[in-house]
């Protein structure tokens, strides 16, 4: 269950808020084995009116991301004005102009999916794009899997402080958990149910700094109290062309052990931290409250010089269908918190100058360090599974203008930005539109566009 289609998100996280799905859902990719065992599961007849209609759907999308032992095909087509950089969890397009098309196949143990796929005036310089293809095999209750498959980690809708699909995604070998099934042991099945996800992978090779520099992450999330998600992250560049590159440089970097050598001889660049989303109890209209940590030093062994992102969501059911409501507040400076933040730390390093990106984009938050945002987004979802979004948002980027490693803009710069997208199914193919206006004060950058932006895509599975 890939990132981007923040519909399915939205019931799936309903369902989750509601008691009908216990597993912890916060790190995306999510597993469909899981979700579709526990909404198969669910009696109909059991559930609260309101939450038929979404039920049905859903175990009607698990239904057929289950189909097995069949060959599956799919295309997109996708033609964008002024592609925005500032990436949320919806997937839109990042090109003017983009198609793609595959071809899946799921067993009983192996799964593959070949994606091809070109665009126009790549950003990168990269025309063609096998974004979206892997090859997994399940071994027990793991996937073992190579591949390029987009990432968002932690409960927020409009940015991940440590791994979101900012970002193209990075090519890695990955191992994670198919079945968050608790822990056996009375010592530490208070855990309830629970995830990991563990990935290497390599960055790009025209970097600056340290080509092929090596790129780690692993993530733990788990489910103590229905109404309590808790995440826990690390990621990590390393390696590289030039760099020590063996065993005892990775076992340093694992333990924590970085920061006490000469900069010539450290292992790498970490950050890591935590998250939680907790669903506040016996409320006149349901609310649940979220935030995400980040540290982008060390001290201690522990994370230290912390990046913040919270969040206040809303949710209930309208007309046969549902919506949700969220307000969200990011701050990527070191030491966010305090009256004078840290600029020129977050996301930077003195190894890897390039910063914490992979092709010029960060690997975190979209707005990269030292900024700030504030946003708001309303979305509802029909029976059908379709979908209108609204999303408002004021961004303050690099406001300190000494991050010199920032993705976006070398100097401050002010946007105020309004984007409306829809979705709708139908017999030939999905098809999706999005509009947007971006109102920019300073920045002096090519990439930063005033005015007006939007998109149309198409797509269909056969």
């Amino acid at each position: 269950m890939a990132p981007g289609d923040a519909g399915l998100r939205h019931e799936v996280q309903l369902l989750a808020d509601t008691g009908l799905i216990r597993s912890p859902i916060s790190t995306w990719p999510n597993s469909w084995p899981q979700i579709a065992r526990e909404l198969l599961a669910i009696d109909a007849v059991a559930i609260r009116p309101e939450h038929a209609s979404t039920l049905a759907h859903l175990q009607a999308r698990a239904r057929d991301a289950m189909r097995s032992e069949e060959l599956r095909a799919g295309v997109r087509l996708a033609a964008a004005e002024h592609p925005t950089l500032l990436r949320t969890y919806e997937n839109i397009p990042r090109e003017e102009g983009e198609l793609a098309a595959g071809i899946s196949y799921t067993g009983s143990r192996f799964a593959v999916r070949l994606e091809a796929g070109v665009v126009t005036d790549a950003s990168d310089g990269k025309t063609f794009r096998p974004d979206g293809s892997y090859i997994g095999v399940a071994l027990g209750n793991w996937m073992l899997s190579a591949g390029y498959l987009d990432q968002w980690w932690g409960p927020g809708w409009d940015g991940s402080l440590i791994l979101s699909t900012s970002a193209r995604p990075i090519p890695s070998l990955a191992i994670a958990r198919n079945y968050a099934d608790p822990f056996e042991s009375r010592w530490l099945s208070w855990i309830g149910p629970w995830r990991l996800s563990f990935r290497v992978g390599e960055l790009e090779g025209n970097r600056d700094d340290f080509p092929h520099t090596r790129f780690f992450a692993m993530r733990v999330n788990f489910r103590p109290l229905e109404s309590l998600e808790i995440g826990i992250s690390r990621s990590a560049q390393f390696c590289g062309d030039g760099r020590p590159c063996g065993f005892s440089e990775f076992w340093d970097l694992f333990i924590g052990d970085d920061n006490d050598q000469p900069p010539e001889e450290q292992p790498g660049n970490q950050l890591a931290g935590f998250d939680a989303r907790w669903t506040l109890p016996k409320s006149w209209v349901p609310v649940a409250i979220y935030g995400q940590m980040i540290g982008e030093d060390e001290a201690g062994f522990l994370p230290s010089k912390y990046l913040g992102l919270f969040g206040l969501e809303t949710w209930g059911t309208l007309a046969a269908g549902s919506w949700r409501v969220h307000l969200e507040y990011a701050d990527t400076a070191c030491n966010f918190s305090r009256a004078e933040p840290e600029f020129g730390c977050a996301y930077n390093n003195s190894i890897y100058t390039d910063g914490y990106t992979y092709r010029d984009r960060s690997i975190g938050h979209a707005i990269g360090g030292d900024s700030r945002m504030w946003s708001v987004g309303a979305l509802y979802v029909d029976r059908l599974g379709n979908s209108w979004f609204m999303r408002m948002r004021s961004i303050e980027l690099n406001r300190g203008g000494v991050n010199d490693s920032h993705p976006i803009t070398l100097v401050p710069a002010d946007i105020e930005n309004v984007e409306l997208s829809a979705t709708r199914r139908y017999e030939f193919g999905t098809i999706r539109a999005g509009l947007g206006y971006d109102n920019v004060d300073g920045g002096g950058s090519a990439e930063l566009d005033e005015g007006a932006r939007g998109f149309l895509e198409w797509s269909r599975e056969f």
